[in-house]
């Protein structure tokens, strides 16, 4: 019976010398590349997966009114789909797109049949802002220690006004819509 690793009768300063099978380099490849391949499937994996079942994505739309719709300085009520968290909250912003101000307007709702939400009544500019003006209605999800934040803040100083989305607030929908000539208030 042949060992697998043959001494083989070579030359080297006189001595015998070992030889690797080429069957195990072979092997060796084929192991490394097979684990690397695990570990990249692994991560991928991992990757995909939401942390905790508290963060798994949800679809958010605006619905009514739609993209680049007129409205006038009171809007009636805006719509859309997505469930309310029941953790954090969702808010309605308003933007006008020249300005610098993201308006905390409005807390959003469940609507009547659970499917969706709904935000009453708002102002979308000011009186004197001019037809065809753009504004950016946009809801942002709040993480639970922000919405505690808002809500100390609404009940000391009124709604807040930001420069931008704040840590710890994701945007999950926005529609952009014009300012018509209508100026009756809300």
């Amino acid at each position: 019976m042949q060992h697998p690793y043959r001494l083989i009768n070579a030359r080297v300063g006189g001595d015998m010398a070992w030889r690797r099978p080429a069957w195990l380099t072979m092997n060796v490849w084929t192991v490394t590349s097979g684990i690397i391949t695990l570990i990249l499937t692994g991560l991928g994996i991992y990757l995909a997966v939401p942390a905790s079942p508290r963060q798994t994505s949800m679809e958010y739309t605006i619905t009514a009114p739609g993209e680049a719709d007129r409205v006038g300085l009171c809007l009636p009520t805006v719509k859309g789909t997505g469930q309310v968290p029941k953790e954090g909250s969702l808010w309605l912003v308003v933007h006008g797109v020249t300005n610098r101000g993201y308006y905390l307007s409005r807390q959003v709702q469940s609507d009547t049949s659970g499917n969706g939400w709904v935000v009453g009544s708002l102002q979308v500019g000011n009186a004197a802002t001019p037809g065809g003006q753009q504004y950016e209605l946009i809801l942002w999800r709040l993480d639970p220690p922000v919405t505690d934040v808002v809500k100390h803040v609404i009940s000391e100083e009124g709604l807040p006004v930001f420069d931008g989305p704040p840590p710890g607030v994701t945007t999950v929908a926005h529609t952009t819509v014009a300012r018509s000539a209508d100026k009756r208030t809300c």
